[in-house]
């Protein structure tokens, strides 16, 4: 045997060393960030069933016939029944009004120029997401509503109603 047997071998065990790690760096950053877009895409569908509630909520309270009922509407969950068959269910639920015991009367104040003398509801809603392995994901809102009369010729029964600033 020569003397320089084996040199060649110390000079490519750390080269491919160097090589796995690598290549193994790469695979946990790729499924890294395969899990995070997959928790963010169903973090967006929950706060899109808050969306989805606050809309309804509006379209409620707009409605003549839909604002006495407004309180029996709080901490009821409410399942969003548009996906297809086998897709995780949505749902929203209106957790609080303030004041929570003045929903807004079915005579608001007139819309004027101003903002400041019109009603304003404030609402927190919270949207899900629950998986078929049980996983939920829960996104929260806060928006506050501005609710009056509009000037005529509108409907004599119709509110305009604004979400006008949350924080979320």
């Amino acid at each position: 045997m020569s003397v320089e047997s084996g040199f060649v071998l110390i000079l490519v065990l750390p080269v491919a060393m160097l090589l796995m790690m690598t290549a193994l760096s790469l695979v946990y950053r790729s499924n890294s960030a395969a899990v995070a877009s997959g928790d963010e895409s169903r973090a967006q569908a929950a706060r899109m069933a808050a969306e989805y509630g606050l809309n309804q909520l509006m379209a409620r309270v707009n409605a003549p016939t839909g604002r006495a009922a407004l309180l029996a509407l709080v901490d009821v969950p409410r399942t969003i029944d548009l996906l297809p068959n086998g897709s995780p269910a949505t749902s929203y639920t209106i957790r609080a009004f303030t004041p929570p015991s003045t929903p807004p009367s079915a005579t608001p104040r007139n819309c004027s120029t101003s903002d400041t003398d019109n009603y304003d509801l404030d609402v927190r809603i919270e949207g899900k997401l629950t998986e078929n392995s049980g996983s939920t994901y829960t996104q929260v809102i806060d928006r506050t509503l501005r609710v009056c009369v509009p000037p005529p010729p509108a409907a004599p029964n119709q509110l305009r109603v604004r979400a006008i600033r949350g924080n979320d």
